[in-house]
């Protein structure tokens, strides 16, 4: 998905999530990246996995109490109520000042594996 700054800038082009996603075929795995972890109500059904990344988890403490504040999943696993899955990544890097304090950097390993008996 385009990340709204992008579209801010004029180097995105603005696609609805909902619109594309309705586009693909719903029995096959549909994994959505997505820089912030927001989720389109619109779009929630219409996915199986959604990876973000975008908060650092704060990066430096007390600064994870306003990524949460601003992203309530802003990192780690969730199981959406609509349907699917969030995972976002506290990331490896830094924004801003080259430092994280208490929000330690984080390498994200996924292994998809299809259940058995199962068309998607």
């Amino acid at each position: 998905m385009n990340d709204p700054t992008g579209l801010q800038l004029k180097t995105d082009r603005e696609v609805p999530e909902a619109e594309m996603l309705s586009r693909l075929p719903r029995n096959k795995f549909t994994l959505l990246l997505k820089h912030r972890p927001a989720i389109d109500g619109k779009a929630a059904m219409l996915f199986d996995l959604q990876l973000s990344g975008h908060t650092h988890k704060g990066q430096i403490f007390p600064f994870t109490y306003l990524a949460k504040m601003a992203y309530p999943l802003n990192a780690g696993a969730f199981e959406l109520p609509q349907g699917g899955f969030l995972r976002v990544s506290r990331g490896t890097g830094t924004w801003g000042p080259p430092v994280r304090f208490l929000s330690p950097p984080e390498v994200t390993v996924i292994e998809l594996v299809r259940k058995t008996g199962e068309s998607k």
